[in-house]
């Protein structure tokens, strides 16, 4: 399977096909650049969160709870994927690639499978397989979404079809799989507690593999083609993310878990626009106080903090403020 991956017969004409686009981007404005970088930051983490964390405090709990687990498990899988497979970079398979320079730097490291496409089905595809019967219109329009996600990858030249096409499977897969975990999971909310263990032995022995995988050592001119550093980095990222989440999710589902649609409408504008201030607070602050590249415990604390406190924390606070206003 991996050798099919870097297969010349099967990735010609997929780098043929980035060069078209590359042909047409050439020929187009540069504004076409901003809107397509501006597309794959819905494949980014950043909007996907903040929307998934507006539904989980003020509109469904077990939307929330879905979504979050859903987005956890895409990030977990597609990055494991990611350093299984070391699949380089397009204009590393092929010099005649030429990126859109803005797009490099959220392109490091591996390419298969897009972790934007990923992001995007796990977070707007979960939100179109939750609403897909009572609101048709935004779930074409979210599911349009993510085939723009997908396809501004390409066009900015930074993954190929088959990344795409990686990434989208992945969400696919997990929608399913995911609502019926969680579905066994809300028969008996104890259930949680043994997801909470699963999601914290799948991360440690994850990043155990990815410290002790042998990694591909090419070099151009004295210069190693991709450094697995920056994709070891990503993944203490994300698994800080997704250990915080999970754990926050769990714990509060178990012990403490709260209706959205029992509180006012007042509330939950105050909900929405003081967890949106506190986001926008805390990840910075994060970022520049422990979050660095060169010690991955700092950078792993950080973002399990980040994940705990939006989905744990917080919800805690707001509840016991809103009981005591009461």
């Amino acid at each position: 399977m991996l050798e099919f991956l870097s297969n010349e017969s099967w990735l010609n004409p997929q780098i043929d096909y980035l060069i078209y686009l590359q042909n047409i981007r050439m020929h187009l404005s540069p504004i076409f650049d901003e809107v397509f970088m501006w597309v794959t930051r819905f494949g980014e983490m950043f909007i996907p969160m903040l929307v998934m964390c507006m539904i989980y405090w003020c509109f469904d709990f077990r939307a929330g709870v879905y979504l979050f687990s859903l987005n956890s498990f895409g990030l977990l899988i597609s990055q494991f994927l990611k350093m299984v497979a070391c699949v380089y970079r397009p204009w590393v398979l092929s010099d005649k690639i030429h990126p859109v320079r803005s797009a490099f730097g959220n392109a490091g490291g591996y390419s298969f499978p897009s972790g934007h496409t990923s992001m995007a089905v796990t977070s707007w595809g979960g939100m179109a397989f939750l609403c897909a019967k009572r609101h048709k219109i935004l779930c074409i329009l979210l599911v349009l979404a993510i085939l723009f996600v997908g396809f501004s990858r390409n066009y900015l030249g930074v993954h190929t079809p088959q990344d795409i096409i990686g990434g989208l499977l992945i969400g696919a897969v997990l929608m399913f799989v995911i609502n019926s975990l969680i579905n066994w999971c809300e028969e008996n909310r104890d259930r949680y507690l043994y997801l909470l263990v699963f999601v914290n032995i799948l991360i440690v022995l994850f990043m155990v593999y990815v410290f002790t995988k042998n990694y591909p050592q090419d070099y151009l001119n004295g210069k190693l083609l991709v450094n697995p550093a920056r994709g070891i980095y990503n993944t203490i990222v994300y698994s800080g993310w997704i250990a915080g989440a999970m754990n926050g999710i769990c714990i509060c589902a178990r012990f403490f878990p709260f209706d959205p649609k029992a509180a006012s409408d007042k509330c939950r504008v105050i909900r929405a626009i003081a967890g949106v201030v506190l986001a926008l607070i805390l990840l910075p602050v994060i970022q520049i106080f422990f979050a660095d590249m060169y010690n991955y415990s700092y950078t792993f604390f950080a973002l399990f903090l980040t994940g705990f406190i939006l989905t744990a924390g917080y919800p805690f606070v707001f509840t016991k403020l809103e009981k005591f206003i009461k």
